[in-house]
């Protein structure tokens, strides 16, 4: 009888959502997965994310990120591309599958490693700056996947170039799908090798 109840117990735990813990939490918990100096996740980005960003970056949910949206904000998808560059002669990304996003998101690749490339931070630069029109009060909405750090690092990277209106949409994509929201094909903007 002691063994079914201890059963029962430790199915009630696994069937129980686990709540999120703080950035900080998991930084202390695991310091080697961030860097020291940015405090950005460096390695095994597919991985259980945050409940909180550090400001001014905030969090939002689908249905705030949804109202953003209609309200002009900017959606940016920064899904990593897997087992793919861009060509170094054109810029063109070489992705080996589309990618299912957002509507009208823009779609810079690699913008929220842990350690960026020179090439990629000014591609990002650049393309925030093209995309906004220089307006760095415009909202904008940072995704790829839930639990994924590349958005995490993404949000903090931009509002770090002084972008005050930074919404991280956590759970990106598939928060999207779970409130009915359509997701459309996109393409990543090439990278300028000029």
């Amino acid at each position: 009888m002691v063994r079914r109840s201890v059963l029962f117990g430790v199915l009630c735990l696994l069937a129980t959502p686990m709540s999120a813990a703080s950035y900080a939490e998991m930084q202390a918990a695991r310091p080697e997965l961030f860097d020291p100096d940015t405090g950005y996740r460096i390695s095994r980005h597919r991985a259980p994310t945050p409940e909180d960003i550090p400001p001014p970056a905030q969090v939002v949910t689908a249905e705030e990120a949804r109202t953003l949206l209609a309200n002009g904000a900017l959606a940016l998808d920064v899904f990593g591309a897997a087992q793919s560059r861009f060509d170094e002669l054109d810029g063109t990304w070489l992705v080996s599958k589309p990618r299912m996003s957002l509507p009208g998101a823009l779609w810079l690749p690699e913008t929220g490693a842990g350690a960026i490339q020179p090439a990629i931070l000014r591609y990002l630069v650049d393309n925030l700056a093209r995309a906004t029109d220089g307006d760095t009060a415009r909202p904008i909405v940072v995704f790829c996947i839930s639990d994924c750090w590349i958005s995490w690092n993404a949000a903090q990277r931009i509002a770090g170039l002084g972008y005050t209106r930074v919404f991280w949409f956590r759970n990106g994509t598939d928060g999207w799908l779970d409130i009915g929201g359509t997701l459309q094909e996109v393409r990543p903007v090439p990278v300028d090798v000029d």
